[in-house]
């Protein structure tokens, strides 16, 4: 993904690398933030696979040595883990909510109608 990625390098054990423009990872999360909460039905436990899903798809993109750093600035938008996702799900399921967070019955979506 060459938009958060600069043309400046650095020399890491004799190999290049592009430098990791923190700035436009940024400005990528925001938007991937806007359209999840866009897209969620003010159900943080959906924003948050929303987002999460859009940042992995993006991170795979990225050399392996920017992956940790943009991942940690995912995390401000309250990105998780694909374990910390499956977890949650798996905590929804056993205490009355659907996928989405939203307790069964009063989901906008149906579920558990």
């Amino acid at each position: 993904m060459s938009e958060i990625t600069c043309s400046t390098s650095s020399q890491t054990i004799g190999e290049t690398h592009p430098a990791f423009n923190e700035t436009a990872w940024r400005a990528v999360c925001e938007k991937f933030a806007v359209q999840a909460n866009n897209g969620c039905g003010l159900s943080h436990d959906y924003y948050v696979e929303r987002f999460s899903s859009q940042v992995e798809i993006h991170i795979a993109l990225l050399p392996e040595c920017q992956r940790a750093q943009a991942l940690q600035i995912a995390q401000e938008w309250d990105y998780a883990t694909p374990v910390e996702r499956q977890e949650t799900r798996y905590w929804n399921a056993q205490n009355g909510y659907c996928t989405h967070g939203i307790e069964l019955g009063c989901c906008p979506a149906g579920c558990g109608s």
